[in-house]
């Protein structure tokens, strides 16, 4: 599991309060229940901790779990 995975999950899990069991990497964001508070939620973190900003725009609720974590290094590389 990368890095950026595991934060994402903890950060649904943990911070937003999603409950673990659905928060998979194959999950789709709708599977898993992310919602726009918990988008709100991750969205900070990511800003605050890794300085990578995302929106509720940039996901769709069929990307898993594990594309928003790709994603999100993506943009990470793209911004370094």
């Amino acid at each position: 599991m990368s890095p950026m995975l595991r934060i994402v999950i903890d950060t649904l899990t943990q911070k937003a309060g999603l409950p673990a069991a659905p928060v998979t990497p194959t999950a789709t964001l709708t599977q898993a229940g992310v919602d726009s508070m918990a988008i709100a939620v991750l969205a900070m973190v990511l800003e605050d901790d890794h300085g990578v900003v995302i929106t509720e725009t940039d996901l769709s609720g069929n990307s898993t779990i594990a594309d928003l974590a790709v994603f999100i290094e993506r943009h990470q590389a793209a911004n370094a």
